[in-house]
């Protein structure tokens, strides 16, 4: 868990586009396998279209001492084989070396805050291995699915209760 001296600090990556670089590498590095042939280059020219601030889209990122330490996203797409479902958590990422240490759980927690602000009263999400993570922090399963050839489990969150 986070200790006191390693306080997360919340930034819309809108403010910081210093952080666009390694986020866009960590997300190809993460998730090549959706987008066969993307580029870093691809990857940072579409983050940057979705760095909205209170709105949908819009990004966050965690920082560390200054240091970026993760980043999420609230879209309205993310699945496209689900286009009838909106908005989307998409895009959690932690840097490995700062994972189990609450800083992801602290991540949803802040973007589903950002969702309830923006008038969003249900959340989406797919992952193709966090479901326990997810349900841990009151997400339910939708659906286990198939998706870019992956299994994937298609969750929700309601922010309305």
């Amino acid at each position: 868990m986070l200790s006191s001296m390693q306080a997360v600090q919340f930034v819309y990556l809108q403010d910081h586009p210093e952080f666009l670089p390694i986020i866009a590498a960590w997300h190809h590095e993460e998730w090549a396998y959706i987008r066969p042939g993307d580029t870093i280059a691809a990857r940072q020219k579409r983050l940057a279209a979705e760095c909205g601030h209170c709105e949908i889209p819009t990004s966050l990122v965690a920082l560390i001492e200054g240091t970026a330490a993760g980043s999420i996203s609230l879209l309205a797409e993310d699945m496209d084989t689900h286009p009838e479902l909106t908005p989307w958590l998409a895009s959690l990422y932690v840097a490995p070396q700062r994972r189990r240490q609450g800083i992801g759980a602290a991540l949803v927690k802040r973007l589903t805050e950002e969702a309830r602000s923006v008038g969003v009263s249900k959340l989406y999400l797919y992952t193709p291995s966090e479901e326990k993570f997810y349900a841990r922090l009151g997400w339910r399963t939708l659906e286990q699915t198939s998706y870019a050839g992956k299994p994937a489990t298609v969750m929700c969150y309601d922010l309305a209760s």
